[in-house]
């Protein structure tokens, strides 16, 4: 059991009206799909986690990235115990180079519309918290 969460960062990378998923590697949530993401590391700042990871994991180098939103993941086990705490700041680009591929802890890599994440085993929420983050993205 955590004695207390852990920080750290994903990104959104969207291309014509897709999402960069990756496929996890590890626990948590092996096999499941995700955005690209991990841990905080000592003396580095949330969107330096942010860039480092989808380097690490996909390949890519993100250009123009902003902040979107922080939230918490936090799984129990059947007896209610938490079993993991993870407070997680999400990034948004569309602004990268390279091409994707799967790294570091990623098992595979690919490109999803919203409708199609509904076909695939993701995380907990993944597609309904990046509708929300699509919708921050609207003009207007």
């Amino acid at each position: 059991m955590p004695l207390k969460p852990k920080t750290g960062a994903s990104v959104l990378v969207h291309k014509n009206n897709k999402i960069l998923l990756i496929k996890r590697g590890k626990a948590p949530y092996k096999g499941h799909w995700s955005l690209p993401g991990g841990s905080q590391e000592l003396g580095e700042t949330l969107e330096e986690t942010a860039r480092r990871e989808l380097k690490e994991e996909t390949d890519l180098t993100a250009g123009d990235i902003f902040f979107a939103r922080v939230r918490d993941r936090i799984t129990r086990n059947d007896h209610g115990d938490i079993t993991f705490h993870f407070v997680l700041a999400t990034f948004i680009t569309s602004d990268f180079t390279g091409i994707p591929k799967a790294l570091d802890d990623a098992h595979d890599i690919g490109w999803y519309g919203l409708s199609e994440m509904q076909n695939i085993l993701t995380t907990p929420e993944t597609p309904e918290f990046i509708a929300e983050l699509l919708k921050i993205m609207e003009p207007g």
